[in-house]
């Protein structure tokens, strides 16, 4: 089973993705994927607190991430993947881990980063590492909570510059 659902949000998680995501991917496991996160012990154990009853929640590094499902830690289990930056799925993708469909929820409008949609921002590197896990075969979409549209990445970025 594993992955049902990747997503990119910079808040990981937060009320929308525990709430309205849950019931949509049907999720077992929800896995944190940061590598500076998961050594803030305060802010992982506040995020644990808006875990659904009846799932799981890591949150993890890369690497720990990376062996956890090359081991096959995993494999029963629905799990739903949220990263903030769309570089540590191509590295969870360099390892194996296989992506279905990466959901754009969230990217602030900071650093210089190019707004193409309500609440996504992105930078020159960011759409760049999109753009290859979309020729990767893995479908790519802006979608902040389940019951919107899917909005496509591709038109959301045409005609756009990117820092």
């Amino acid at each position: 089973m594993s992955v049902v659902l990747a997503r990119i949000d910079q808040r990981l998680i937060h009320g929308i993705v525990v709430n309205q995501w849950a019931a949509e991917t049907q999720a077992k496991r929800y896995m944190v994927v940061d590598d500076e996160v998961s050594q803030n012990e305060d802010l992982k154990a506040s995020m644990r607190l808006s875990k659904p009853t009846g799932t799981g929640m890591s949150i993890i590094n890369t690497e720990k991430a990376s062996h956890n499902f090359q081991n096959g830690n995993y494999d029963a289990q629905r799990v739903f993947l949220i990263a903030k930056e769309p570089s540590t799925m191509l590295k969870l993708m360099d390892a194996g881990v296989e992506i279905p469909k990466l959901d754009i929820g969230i990217v602030f409008a900071e650093d210089g980063r190019t707004l193409i949609s309500k609440f996504v921002s992105l930078n020159a590197k960011e759409v760049a590492d999109l753009q290859e896990i979309q020729r990767r075969g893995v479908a790519v979409d802006i979608k902040y909570v389940p019951t919107d549209a899917p909005e496509s990445f591709d038109k959301a970025i045409e005609g756009k510059q990117f820092n």
